[in-house]
């Protein structure tokens, strides 16, 4: 008789990389589904950052088809928000709440079928679902369990998505909404080098107006090399997504930005 394959867990946390409750992860998946490989997806997403989460999650999951992906960024714990267990349509499974933290990669690998978890006994502590619900879930579809022995079935159209703007696009101006950084201080904005050409913005020297109000110049480029250290470059990352980077420095600190505020990007007066 040929032995089970345990289909690859992935994880995805605010957990903090090293801490102890990405420790207890790792630890329940492995006594569960010991055969399991496992991939740490991330675990530095700020705590509750919901939408830098999800976009995370739903750029970099479908590069390991049907994988189990474990996903928890969840400042609700415990309260109504729903558990979830998702099949998508690239044979794969997404285990989380329902927060706003699945709606992305719902919509990029498409929902087969979903459905709620059954609640926890009475007994099990309320405060690490991570731990206590999701991982068990997780671990039971990547030993070949049927997602519907989890839960009831749900409408997939009422999963939750995170609110996102869409950039502003006229001659002259481009702007958008700051998603995130990465831990050198990279930003993240909610649009793409299409919106920089529309605006008519995709060459010559620039100003991006900080969350903060300050007016800084900005070089419109593909790798960090196009600046001199110091400068700030407007790039496309991998992505696919217009990012500001500083070379050598923080972008994030230098242009005051917090998640959810905008950067306009308009031409540098000369």
């Amino acid at each position: 008789m040929p032995s089970r394959t345990d289909r690859p867990l992935t994880l995805l946390t605010d957990y903090g990389v090293g801490g102890e409750h990405v420790g207890a992860l790792h630890l329940a998946l492995a006594a569960a589904c010991p055969d399991a490989p496992r991939v740490d997806i991330a675990h530095d997403i700020p705590p509750g950052d919901i939408r830098w989460g999800a976009l995370t999650l739903s750029r970099h999951a479908p590069a390991l088809p049907s994988a189990v992906h474990l996903a928890v960024v969840d400042p609700g714990v415990g309260g109504p928000r729903r558990a979830l267990a998702i099949g998508l349509e690239d044979d794969g499974y997404v285990v989380g709440p329902d927060n706003g933290l699945l709606g992305p990669i719902a919509d990029v690998l498409r929902v087969r079928i979903a459905v709620e978890l059954r609640a926890m006994p009475a007994d099990v502590p309320r405060t690490f679902h991570g731990r206590d619900l999701f991982a068990p879930a997780a671990a039971h579809l990547s030993t070949g369990g049927l997602l519907v022995e989890l839960g009831a079935e749900i409408d997939p159209a009422g999963i939750v998505h995170p609110r996102t703007d869409p950039p502003k696009v006229v001659p002259g101006l481009l702007s958008a909404e700051v998603a995130g950084r990465d831990r050198f201080g990279n930003i993240s904005l909610l649009a793409r080098r299409a919106d920089l050409v529309r605006a008519e913005l995709g060459s010559g020297p620039l100003m991006v107006l900080g969350s903060d109000g300050r007016a800084v110049g900005v070089t419109a480029g593909t790798r960090f090399g196009d600046v001199a250290p110091g400068e700030l470059l407007l790039y496309e990352d991998s992505n696919r997504v217009l990012s500001v980077a500083q070379r050598g420095g923080d972008a994030w600190a230098v242009l005051g930005c917090v998640s959810g505020s905008r950067l306009t990007v308009t031409a540098r007066r000369t």
